[in-house]
């Protein structure tokens, strides 16, 4: 608009109003607004253009050449400022969602369910540790952790609740044990070694997890998963018949080279939980009668 100095876009709405009605009177009437005012502003805008816009007769106003030129400009440029507007409106907002690691496909479908389809939730890696400050600050809109978490100014919402089962290789003694014997004991885990995550990802859940071992009369030695992928972790399994490892059933998804075991009694459970700082808008989508923390105290199980 730098050569056109002085048009503003209520002009070209007053001259589009003018062509579309054919008459001053009508234009005026359209855009609730004095006929003097109006013929004032498109007398000053055919100035500004330096050419006269309209024919003026006494069946009413009609575009010239050059107003016909600038009506399709006008017509078309306010049909694409109406088609962006319409997009925007009609965009789904992204939220950045922190994502813990080891969760299975299914939970990300109950996050997005849970928020609902006028968002979409945009995941990265985040250990369980590090989101709730980011939750806080702002940095995250949601984050998907295991509980136990610290709860502090936040809104939780549980999105998966498992039981914890044992997993080794499908021609491990432990399988034939549990075939035969109807069921895996925790005593059948003595001298067991446990592959195991990194606690600093998630200090609060490391520790209830292997309290709750520990209360069953099983305290093994751990073995540090610092990998973290499947990969490492399938191979460390198939290659040590000592070694076992802690899932719920959906973490192995179809690898049919493990075998997952309910054992018991009272095995821990992994619950995996969306959560989202108090107070925002992003905690009014979780807020309902299913939010919330559970109300037992069962701690959770799996990876971090």
């Amino acid at each position: 608009m730098d050569e056109l100095p002085g048009v503003e876009l209520r002009h070209l709405r007053y001259f589009l109003a003018v062509a579309e009605a054919g008459t001053v009177t009508g234009a005026a009437a359209r855009l609730h607004i004095a006929q003097p005012s109006l013929s004032q502003q498109i007398a000053a805008l055919e100035r500004r253009v330096g050419a006269p816009l309209f024919h003026r007769g006494r069946q009413g106003m009609t575009p010239t050449e050059a107003g016909q030129t600038l009506l399709l400009a006008v017509r078309r440029a306010f049909g694409e400022i109406d088609d962006a507007v319409s997009r925007i409106r009609g965009a789904v907002p992204e939220a950045a969602t922190g994502l813990c690691r080891g969760v299975p496909l299914p939970v990300l479908d109950a996050a997005a369910a849970a928020v609902g389809e006028g968002v979409r939730l945009v995941f990265s890696p985040v250990d369980s540790a590090r989101q709730a400050t980011l939750l806080r600050s702002g940095e995250l809109a949601f984050g998907v952790q295991r509980d136990p978490v610290d709860t502090t100014g936040l809104l939780l919402r549980t999105l998966h609740d498992a039981p914890l089962g044992v997993v080794v290789p499908r021609g491990h003694p432990l399988v034939r044990r549990a075939r035969e014997d109807g069921e895996l004991t925790w005593g059948a885990l003595a001298g067991h070694r446990l592959l195991w995550f990194p606690a600093s990802r998630a200090p609060a859940y490391a520790a209830a997890v292997l309290a709750q071992l520990s209360a069953h009369g099983w305290e093994p030695e751990t073995v540090v998963d610092v990998g973290g992928g499947h990969s490492l972790f399938r191979h460390a399994l198939l290659s040590d018949d000592h070694l076992v490892a802690l899932r719920p059933q959906a973490a192995l998804a179809d690898d049919n080279a493990l075998a997952w075991l309910p054992v018991g009694p009272n095995p821990p459970r992994e619950r995996l939980v969306l959560a989202a700082a108090e107070g925002t808008a992003w905690a009014r989508l979780l807020e309902g009668p299913e939010h919330g923390r559970p109300l037992d105290g069962t701690v959770a199980g799996g990876a971090e």
